[in-house]
């Protein structure tokens, strides 16, 4: 008897796997069926462990082979890679109601489940209409002191350095002061993540698009059946309680904010609950679409403020430092325009920081040739869509590989040499060979305030500073891409002499 019952176990269980089996195969055979070209999917994870061994490498592999759209697959989920510009534009933008929302994350967690990353449809519309304003030219003006204030700041620790003739490590000192400008623009928290390099919410932020790959997503890209076990088991792990972590920091700022035991602070959260309230100080429309922000929305999109800010706006600096200091003329060419537009020791205002017309060129220039993110610009399509005569059937989900648009020489002659020139108000180039914030009705709503930060902290530095290079200088960088964000492998490293 316990043999029969262990042989029909056994029969059970390789049937089981038989027909798992077959059915892999039959969602990798999609690409195939639709004539689509693309790499040979491994029959547990697709092609995901290729891609994550180096995501723009093996990109640029795929692009060479297989043109300028492709498929591959994250486990049994369909990606096509398009680069063609008038697909991108097709896609994202005239069918946006079609191809509409960001494909689901593998393993749907809290807080970016309520995000506007993880939302969809029109729950998504609601809580976005309601944040627009919020990055509005007036509100940003409202916060553009307290960036001023941390900002000088950082000009203090730079200070010492150059004092000391030290080499001073940008990708730190950036980090420093992103977090520091999010959390007092955004929460008014008061942290020493400048001058405290293991202060622990900075290292807790670090690790958001450093260490999320892990055991966990692989198992749920390989076995889908997993994906809810695997939800539940992700809020053991030391990832999750580090998320957690930082959502209780923010839920207990918003708790005492909605209770009154906190006085009213000039931040994002407090326009986000004046939103919810309907308050007299918000916005007209604001109060029209009040009913659309919970509490779950303030606190997961506080939470991808704080995180994807953070690090996009960090790296981005450290970027710009290290082109200024390869290219001194063009570093002179924006130290004039701060001195002819603010003068001596004229205040920095919001303003005069919009009409720095080069320094904007060389922000542009510096978010081409090196995008913050670079593995995000992503929809999903809801159903089946003729898109330039290709079908691209309900479930597909259609990625742009930024890094390889911005690098193309046929978009962008010569594209590793740093020319802020290309982005003269006089030229035009195609909006979707330009894509540092994305496309479409889902572009980053951060982005005014993102290049504000970056502004006024680089009017900060070359005012006072030549950026050089130095013996720990790399050229030319090498990257890594732990998740959609582009990390430098190194740290960038320039010296710094008064003027």
């Amino acid at each position: 008897l316990v043999t029969a019952i262990w042989a029909a176990f056994v029969v059970i269980v390789a049937t089981a796997a038989w027909m798992w089996v077959l059915n892999r195969r039959r969602q990798h055979s999609l690409f195939a069926r639709l004539g689509i070209p693309g790499p040979a999917p491994d029959l547990f994870s697709g092609n995901w462990v290729q891609l994550k061994k180096d995501p723009l490498e093996v990109m640029e592999h795929w692009i060479e082979k297989h043109g300028k759209m492709f498929g591959y697959y994250v486990g049994e989920i369909p990606y096509v890679a398009i680069t063609d510009l008038e697909m991108i534009k097709q896609c994202f933008v005239k069918e946006d109601n079609v191809v509409c929302n960001r494909p689901s994350l593998i393993v749907s967690i809290e807080p970016f489940g309520s995000s506007l990353v993880g939302l969809s449809g029109d729950e998504w519309k609601k809580v976005r209409t309601v944040l627009n304003p919020i990055f509005t030219s007036v509100k940003l003006k409202a916060v553009t002191e307290i960036i001023r204030r941390c900002a000088d700041e950082m000009l203090q620790i730079l200070d010492d350095y150059a004092e000391r003739g030290c080499i001073v490590d940008m990708t730190k000192v950036s980090k420093g002061l992103s977090l520091d400008v999010i959390t007092k623009s955004a929460f008014a928290w008061q942290v020493d993540c400048q001058r405290n390099p293991s202060d622990p919410l900075l290292l807790a932020v670090q690790r958001i698009f450093n260490d999320s790959d892990n055991f966990l997503i692989l198992s749920a890209v390989r076995f889908p059946a997993l994906r809810k076990a695997m939800e539940r088991i992700f809020q053991y792990s030391s990832y999750f309680k580090m998320i957690t972590h930082i959502s209780d920091k923010i839920l207990k700022v918003l708790e005492l904010r909605q209770s009154g035991q906190s006085p009213r602070a000039n931040d994002m959260l407090q326009l986000m609950l004046d939103a919810q309230t309907g308050s007299e100080d918000a916005n007209v429309d604001f109060k029209k679409r009040a009913k659309a922000i919970e509490d779950r929305h303030l606190l997961a999109n506080c939470f991808i403020f704080l995180a994807a800010g953070f690090d996009t706006t960090a790296s981005s600096l450290s970027f710009v430092m290290h082109l200024l200091a390869k290219h001194p003329e063009e570093q002179e060419l924006v130290f004039d325009e701060i001195q002819k537009t603010f003068p001596g020791d004229a205040e920095l205002t919001y303003d005069g920081i919009q009409q720095l017309k080069y320094l904007d060129m060389v922000i542009c220039e510096t978010l081409r040739m090196y995008p913050p993110v670079v593995m995000f610009t992503s929809r999903h399509c809801k159903e089946d869509t003729m898109v330039m005569g290709q079908l691209f059937p309900a479930g597909v989900n259609v990625i742009v590989p930024v890094w390889h648009i911005h690098h193309d020489p046929e978009l962008w002659p010569d594209p590793h040499r740093f020319d802020p020139k290309r982005f003269d108000g006089e030229k035009s180039h195609n909006s979707a060979a330009y894509l540092p914030f994305g496309i479409g009705p889902r572009m980053c709503i951060g982005k005014r305030f993102a290049l504000l930060e970056l502004k006024l902290a680089i009017c900060k530095i070359v005012r006072k500073y030549k950026v050089l290079q130095c013996e720990q200088t790399q050229d030319p960088l090498k990257f890594s891409v732990p998740t959609v964000v582009l990390h430098p492998k190194s740290a960038i490293c320039v010296k710094l002499q008064q003027r």
